[in-house]
């Protein structure tokens, strides 16, 4: 468990992962890219030793979730990040960002992706100090892109 005061961070619980993917299923860019809830909580339960996924929490209620993959290319990436809708704007992405950038010290790079449509997450990674690299088109879904980023440590 990790404090980001006044949040925590701890690892997925059991059962959590039905009501998660659903939460994420219904909010970009997962919605626009036909996710289904189904599909979403497999991801969050399936067994993979590289991926950490932890859940943000603020009295008591699950406020977000983090996905991290490590090892990855020269530093870990950041699969998932999502703040649910009661609780964005209180800087819960940016604590999540720099949990994981303090999780990647070291190794010279923290990386993420972010959907080409997505400009206001977009925003929110380049205000986090991330820089698009390349363009990866199709992906995820086809005729979608995605956009590979890097933040330098």
């Amino acid at each position: 468990m990790t404090a980001l005061s006044p949040l925590r961070l701890r690892r997925l619980a059991p059962g959590e992962s039905g009501e998660l993917g659903a939460a994420l299923a219904a909010m970009d860019p997962w919605r626009t890219l036909g996710f289904s809830a189904t599909a979403l909580a497999r991801y969050l339960e399936r067994d993979d030793p590289a991926l950490r996924r932890l859940v943000a929490e603020r009295a008591g209620r699950a406020a977000g979730l983090i996905a991290l993959r490590n090892p990855w290319l020269r530093g870990p990436s950041i699969e998932v990040l999502a703040v649910l809708p009661d609780a964005r704007g209180g800087g819960l992405g940016r604590a999540l960002v720099e949990w994981a950038a303090g999780e990647a010290a070291g190794s010279g790079n923290l990386w993420a992706c972010v959907s080409s449509f997505n400009a206001p997450a977009r925003a929110f990674w380049a205000r986090a100090g991330f820089a698009e690299v390349a363009p990866l088109p199709d992906l995820v879904t086809p005729g979608h892109d995605e956009i590979l980023l890097r933040r330098r440590l």
